[in-house]
C-alpha cells in the first residue's frame, strides 16, 4: 500500500489569489548560482513540499539544475530550493511545479509561515487554531488504554 506522504499533493496547499512575488535564481546541483541574473515570478500556491509559480520563462524539467526562490510569507523571509517537476503553458506564460529539497526544520518553518498567513487572512480563526494546537500538544503524549 502506498504511503500517503509520498504523494506531493497530499499536503494542504495555500493559494495566493493575487499571486505572491518571489525572486528566482538558477543553481547547479551543488547549489552554486549558474547566472548572475535573477527573475521575478508569481507564486500561485504552496505547500510544505513544493509550490507552483507563473513566469514568462519556460524552464525545462531536468535534474541537472535547481531553482532557488526567495520570498516573504507572512512576516517570514524564506529561501527554498527545489527542482522543476512539471511545466505547462498558459497563454504567454508558463506554470512550473517545484518540489522542495529541504530539511525537516525548513519544512516546519514553511508550515508555520503558512499558518501565520492563513491567520492574517482570517483573524477570526485564531481561536480555533489555538484550540487545535492545544489539543494536538495535549494528545501528543497520550497513548490510549
Amino acid at each position: 500500500m502506498a504511503n500517503p506522504n509520498d504523494d506531493p499533493r497530499s499536503h494542504i496547499r495555500l493559494r495566493f489569489i493575487e499571486g505572491l512575488k518571489a525572486e528566482l535564481r538558477l543553481l547547479n546541483p551543488q547549489g552554486v548560482q549558474l547566472t548572475s541574473s535573477t527573475s521575478t515570478v508569481l507564486l500561485l500556491n504552496m505547500s510544505q513540499d513544493g509550490l507552483c509559480f507563473l513566469s514568462g520563462l519556460q524552464l525545462p524539467v531536468q535534474h541537472n539544475y535547481m531553482v532557488e526562490l526567495r520570498l516573504q510569507l507572512a512576516k517570514t523571509h524564506l529561501i527554498v530550493r527545489g527542482r522543476i517537476v512539471w511545466c505547462s503553458k498558459h497563454d504567454n506564460q508558463y506554470q512550473h511545479g517545484v518540489r522542495f529539497e529541504c530539511s525537516d526544520t525548513l519544512k516546519s518553518l514553511i508550515v508555520g509561515a503558512m499558518n501565520e498567513e492563513l491567520l492574517a487572512r482570517q483573524p477570526q480563526q485564531r481561536k480555533i487554531h489555538q484550540l487545535y494546537n492545544r489539543l494536538l500538544h495535549k494528545n501528543k503524549y497520550y497513548f490510549g488504554g
